[in-house]
């Protein structure tokens, strides 16, 4: 899977950040003892149901159990990759494969502990309120996007074809993107934005919502993100009432860039292969909370604060880090000759 390295981005960005409008404002320090622990950070709990062939182990909910019944459908599989062949078992769980930062210190790596592009309190992140009699109010905040195969880095489970080879990396970050810091750039490059800023684009985001609560996604709404709010447009501003909730809403919003940029992929129904996906299946994600405080559960995507964010926003701390769990299908086997 190929995705951007940190250099490319950086090259290819340092002449265009400048053209960022931004004001300044206080954002959160970037504190060193954030330096990514796979070990302490990861719930690992999250990993689970795991299903192989057709055989259910650990706890599940009712997101898992749905994913679940699709991977188990045919227990036994078959694959060829060029002129190898195997069969095997069909195996399937959540695998932690990616890290998002959500902050607003620019430049602030969290799983680095490091702040590295001090920008003289231009791209700052902010809280607004906005006056409109509905007491609601604005986040804005940079994303930073990490590979990180935790299974790799602790050298576990690499006998399976469909564990990922790639090493920890910087996928993107963007503070280098002038369309993250205008919604209206962003949509001069992604124009399908218009087609979902309309009113029944919005009213059908309620049914989303209300699966969300329940512990469902429904995944031809791709444009909406349940209680977290919309994908588009694809920028680091958010309307929002919980700022937990908001900082996810921010890095569910990364992942569905991520796709837009060709660069997701996700494993394929046989558990032969992995695929591109331009339009990300939300159901195949899962978002656990590291920074400021590790929380307790994974939740997918659009779940509504009010069931997970308690006490997950420490005073004075305006950076989060998100653990992002993918749902793996994989054909374990052996091949032949």
């Amino acid at each position: 899977m190929k995705m951007l390295s940190v250099r490319r981005v950086l090259t290819l960005g340092s002449a265009l950040a400048a053209l960022a409008i931004a004001s300044p404002a206080h954002a959160s320090k970037c504190e060193a003892g954030t330096i990514f622990n796979p070990i302490t950070k990861v719930r690992w709990n999250c990993i689970f149901p795991i299903t192989i062939g057709g055989v259910k182990v650990g706890p599940s909910d009712p997101l898992g159990r749905a994913l679940d019944a699709q991977s188990a459908s045919k227990p036994l599989c078959a694959c060829r990759k060029g002129v190898t062949f195997w069969f095997g078992v069909k195996v399937s769980f959540w695998s932690p494969n990616r890290m998002v930062d959500i902050v607003t210190e620019p430049g602030c790596m969290m799983a680095l502990g490091a702040d590295i592009m001090p920008t003289g309190g231009r791209l700052q992140g902010s809280h607004t309120s906005i006056a409109d009699g509905t007491n609601t109010r604005k986040m804005f905040a940079q994303m930073h996007y990490y590979i990180a195969p935790v299974w790799k880095m602790l050298d576990m489970f690499t006998d399976l074809p469909c564990i990922e080879d790639d090493g920890f990396d910087v996928a993107l970050i963007t503070e280098v993107l002038p369309t993250w810091q205008s919604a209206t750039l962003g949509a001069i490059i992604q124009p399908e934005a218009i087609l979902f800023g309309n009113p029944a684009a919005g009213l059908a985001c309620m049914a989303d919502s209300a699966a969300a609560a329940a512990g469902k996604v429904v995944d031809p709404l791709f444009w909406c993100m349940g209680s977290w709010g919309a994908t588009y447009p694809i920028a680091g501003d958010i309307h929002f009432g919980d700022s937990v909730e908001a900082w996810a809403g921010l890095a569910a919003r990364g992942v569905f860039m991520m796709g837009r940029l060709g660069a997701l992929t996700v494993s394929s129904a046989d558990g032969c292969s992995f695929i591109p996906q331009p339009v990300w299946t939300k159901s195949r994600y899962k978002f656990q909370l590291m920074e400021p405080v590790k929380g307790g559960q994974c939740v997918n995507v659009g779940r509504p604060g009010a069931l997970w964010t308690s006490a997950k926003h420490a005073p004075g701390k305006d950076n989060a880090q998100f653990m992002l769990f993918e749902k793996t299908i994989c054909c374990a086997g052996v091949s032949t000759p």
